[in-house]
């Protein structure tokens, strides 16, 4: 476990240890369609989805001013910021993005790529409450696995410099395979029974 106040700043010394960091984004998938499956009338998936990914697009953008790949972690990446501006990027992408798109490909496949579980996964949420739940619920969830599986995460920004990973499983590449590996399956399990499928469950 490490728990530091070491953030970007010209006030602090930081090491040189070079990381690389797994390409984890879509993996935070492997919580967030099971949680879906949980009540999917109720929970977006879109916002499940989109929500437990959304944190890493601030990565490339704050790259320039970061020392590496690893401390490209700002906002997006905290608390506060996963339940205001993330939120809201879901949002617009839930409501504005998804459905044109959607019913483009509805008029120009006959697969039926928009069908997820037996849901019709590109339609924009009908109810507010359950659509904000389900985007808290992806941003929350990436924010805190990120804790197990990065070194740097900004997660009480803007209140306090302090830095909480919680490496429990060794460095990050290590601790990122654990995770990476029973999400991995979970996803791929999930795209074989699920996706374009209707969803009969056992009587």
């Amino acid at each position: 476990m490490l728990i530091s106040n070491n953030i970007l700043s010209e006030n602090y010394t930081y090491s040189t240890t070079i990381y690389i960091p797994m390409p984890f984004t879509p993996f935070h998938l492997g919580f967030a369609w099971p949680v879906f499956m949980l009540k999917k009338r109720k929970f977006h998936f879109m916002c499940l989805s989109f929500g437990a990914m959304i944190p890493d697009i601030e990565i490339f953008p704050l790259l320039p001013s970061s020392m590496s790949l690893g401390y490209a972690r700002g906002p997006l990446h905290s608390l506060l910021g996963a339940l205001t501006i993330d939120i809201l990027i879901v949002f617009i992408i839930a409501y504005f993005f998804v459905p044109p798109i959607g019913r483009w490909f509805k008029r120009h496949t006959k697969e039926k790529i928009h069908i997820f579980a037996g849901v019709d996964v590109t339609k924009a949420p009908t109810d507010p409450m359950w659509a904000l739940a389900s985007a808290g619920i992806g941003t929350l969830s990436h924010v805190i696995f990120d804790i197990f599986t990065h070194h740097f995460n900004p997660i009480f920004w803007p209140y306090t410099n302090m830095n909480v990973s919680w490496l429990i499983f060794g460095p990050t590449f290590t601790s990122s395979l654990i995770f990476m590996i029973p999400f991995g399956i979970i996803i791929l399990s999930m795209l074989l029974l699920y996706w374009t499928k209707p969803h009969r469950p056992k009587l």
